[in-house]
């Protein structure tokens, strides 16, 4: 079975903040619920989804990824209360 864009964001923004655990604590969710997401049980509200969506970008832009002189990509694509 495929793994959706979801389980898939989700998981590589637990990479990059050191585990689960810390991810949910960054996102302010409780990690059942961030493992039922990641197992592809559930979705996650579109407000998290989007924040984990910026880590992963800050995660893979902080590495060097972009040409030089190319302007830095958008950031912030949602903001948690």
């Amino acid at each position: 079975m495929a793994t959706s864009v979801y389980s898939r964001t989700l998981q590589k923004a637990a990479e990059a903040a050191g585990g689960q655990k810390k991810l949910a604590r960054v996102l302010r969710v409780p990690l059942a619920e961030l493992e039922k997401w990641i197992a592809d049980k559930d979705e996650p509200p579109m407000a998290v989804f989007l924040k984990a969506v910026d880590m992963v970008l800050d995660e893979t832009t902080s590495s060097g990824a972009g040409e030089p002189g190319e302007p830095p990509p958008p950031r912030d694509c949602a903001t948690l209360p």
